[in-house]
């Protein structure tokens, strides 16, 4: 019984396919970076129009820079994916008395929020490993290898970085009555926050975790103290949407 919610929100997924979009759509980001930047002299010299025997001469890049260039993809736009697979969470089932009717059952608000979190969590997690992954191969099949330590622990924060903002996002789609504006305060909120951050040098907040995941592949960076205070934000997050969540939208 204490993991019914959980089950019904992987077969869920499985209907609408989730399980399978959300992966494959990061797994083509990740693997677009190393294929564009390994073709791009190409790519140049057959749109650029240039005089009959010029040759585009480009450095190519070490396998880091590969692998940091996927992971941004990852952070703006694999973020963004994950994100709008999970934007109706909450609101669907608040208009359509799901959650209303979970509660007349006496269902800790607690084991819905967490039982959500949980199947989103491992869902971006085995999709960031799986997209991960498929960087690292065409990385060392087209350029050369890599530091596994250091692209071990970039993949790690990476990780947590998805974590932190899903349990924002879950925090404002229990607070409020659309799950678009929901989305729209957690990228609004962590892009200004990084730029913030960046510009103070605030190294220890979560808002930095995901700049570091790239760093750490360049250079030598200290996670500690913004993974815990991550952490903290996660457990934050998920303890006031429990103590907060709406069951009844407006129209209801």
């Amino acid at each position: 019984m204490k993991t019914a919610i959980f089950k019904q929100e992987w077969k869920e997924s499985w209907r609408n396919k989730r399980l399978i979009w959300v992966p494959v759509a990061l797994m083509l980001l990740a693997a677009m970076q190393p294929l564009t930047l390994y073709f791009l002299p190409d790519i140049l010299a057959a749109g650029g129009n240039l005089p009959e025997g010029a040759v585009i001469e480009i450095p190519p890049p070490s396998p880091a820079e590969v692998l940091l260039s996927a992971g941004e993809q990852l952070r703006q736009i694999g973020l963004l994916v994950v994100l709008l697979s999970a934007m109706h969470t909450f609101s669907q089932e608040r208009s359509l008395g799901t959650l209303a009717w979970l509660k007349s059952l006496h269902i800790p608000a607690t084991r819905i929020v967490i039982s959500k979190w949980a199947h989103y969590a491992l869902l971006s997690s085995v999709s960031i490993l799986l997209a991960q992954g498929t960087a690292a191969y065409y990385t060392f099949i087209l350029f050369d290898k890599f530091d596994v330590t250091d692209f071990a622990v970039s993949t790690g924060l990476l990780i947590v970085h998805f974590l932190v903002q899903l349990s924002i996002f879950f925090l404002f789609a229990a607070l409020l009555e659309s799950g678009l504006v929901a989305l729209v305060i957690t990228l609004g909120g962590h892009l200004v926050l990084s730029l913030l951050i960046g510009w103070l040098e605030w190294d220890w907040l979560p808002w930095r975790i995901g700049g570091m995941s790239g760093e750490v592949l360049l250079m030598d960076v200290e996670p500690l103290f913004a993974l815990l205070t991550g952490v903290g934000l996660i457990a934050g997050c998920l303890v006031v949407a429990s103590k907060q969540l709406r069951f009844l939208s407006k129209s209801s």
